[in-house]
C-alpha cells in the first residue's frame, strides 16, 4: 500500500512558532540520538527531520541534520536550544532561523535541489494542470503533439543517465524504470513487460500525473508521459514510439503503454 510524503523542506504552519535547526555532526553512531534527546528534554516536538547529505560516505567527517521544531507556548528560545546542541560533543555547529512568511517557513539554505546528483525543479499540481490544459486548450492537436514531443525529449535526456546507472545490465530495465518513476512521482509502474528481442513492450501505470489530470475525458489522455516512456524505451533499446490502450482518463483503472502492432 502506497503512502503520501510532503517534501519537508517548507511548512504551512499557520500561527505556529516554527524553527528550523541546521545541526553539522559527527559521523558516528549514536551522534543523531544526543541531538534528538536535547529537543526531548525541553519538551520541544520535532515536526520533521532530514539530512542533506546525498551520498554514502562512510569515511565523512561529518553529516548535517536538519530538524523542524515546535516552539509554540514553550518558555524556552531557539537560541537556548542552540547553546544546548553546541554542548553537545558530537556536534560541530548548530544553526537555525524562523519563518520568513506570517505562515510558512522554508528550508533557503539548502538550494539548489538535487535528485541523485543532478538538479531537479518542483512543479505543483495545480502548476502543471494548467500547464497541459493550456496547451491542449490554446494549441488543440498541435498542443496534443507538443507535449507528447516535450515528454519525448525527457524521455531521452533520461535514458541517457538511465543507461550509466543501468552499466549494460539491459535485464534489469524494467526494475530501474519503475522505481526511476516512482523517484519522479510520476507514476506507480505495476507491470512492465519488455521484449528486447523483438523491441516490443507492455507498461501498465498507476496513478499517472498526466491522465489524473484529465479524469472523465472519455478517452486516452497521455502525451507527456507516453512521450516520456517512449523517449526511454528509444534511447535505452531503440523502440520508436508507444500508444495508450488503456487510460483512466477513460475511466479504467490504469493507464496501459504498448509498441504499435
Amino acid at each position: 500500500m502506497s503512502k503520501a510524503i510532503d517534501s519537508p523542506r517548507a511548512l504551512l504552519c499557520g500561527d505556529r512558532e516554527i524553527y528550523f535547526f541546521m545541526v553539522e555532526l559527527k559521523n558516528e553512531p549514536g551522534a543523531l540520538m544526543q541531538v534528538l534527546s536535547v529537543f526531548a528534554s525541553y519538551g520541544i516536538n520535532l515536526i520533521n527531520l532530514y539530512t542533506t547529505s546525498p551520498t554514502v560516505e562512510t569515511d565523512k567527517e561529518t553529516v548535517e541534520t536538519n530538524l523542524a521544531a515546535d516552539f509554540t507556548n514553550k518558555p524556552y528560545s531557539p537560541e537556548q536550544i542552540s547553546k544546548s546542541l553546541n554542548l553537545l560533543p558530537v556536534v560541530k555547529e548548530t544553526r537555525y532561523f524562523g519563518k520568513q512568511l506570517p505562515n510558512m517557513v522554508v528550508d533557503e539554505v539548502h538550494f539548489p535541489l538535487k535528485l541523485l546528483g543532478e538538479r531537479v525543479i518542483i512543479y505543483r499540481e495545480t502548476s502543471y494542470t494548467a500547464l497541459i490544459h493550456g496547451i491542449r486548450r490554446q494549441l488543440g492537436t498541435a498542443g496534443e503533439a507538443l507535449l507528447y514531443h516535450v515528454g519525448y525529449n525527457i524521455g531521452k535526456g533520461s535514458g541517457q543517465r538511465l543507461k550509466t546507472i543501468i552499466e549494460g545490465r539491459l535485464d534489469m530495465l524494467p526494475k530501474y524504470l519503475r522505481y526511476w518513476m516512482l523517484l519522479h512521482n510520476a507514476a506507480r509502474l505495476t507491470d512492465i513487460h519488455i521484449d528486447f528481442e523483438n523491441k516490443k513492450a507492455l507498461i501498465r501505470a498507476e496513478d499517472n500525473y498526466e491522465c489524473a489530470t484529465g479524469r472523465n475525458y472519455g478517452k486516452p489522455f497521455s502525451q507527456l508521459f507516453r512521450g516520456n516512456l517512449a523517449g526511454i524505451l528509444n534511447e535505452v533499446l531503440g523502440i520508436e514510439t508507444l500508444v495508450e490502450t488503456k487510460c483512466i482518463a477513460a475511466g479504467e483503472s490504469y493507464c496501459e503503454f504498448t509498441t504499435p502492432k
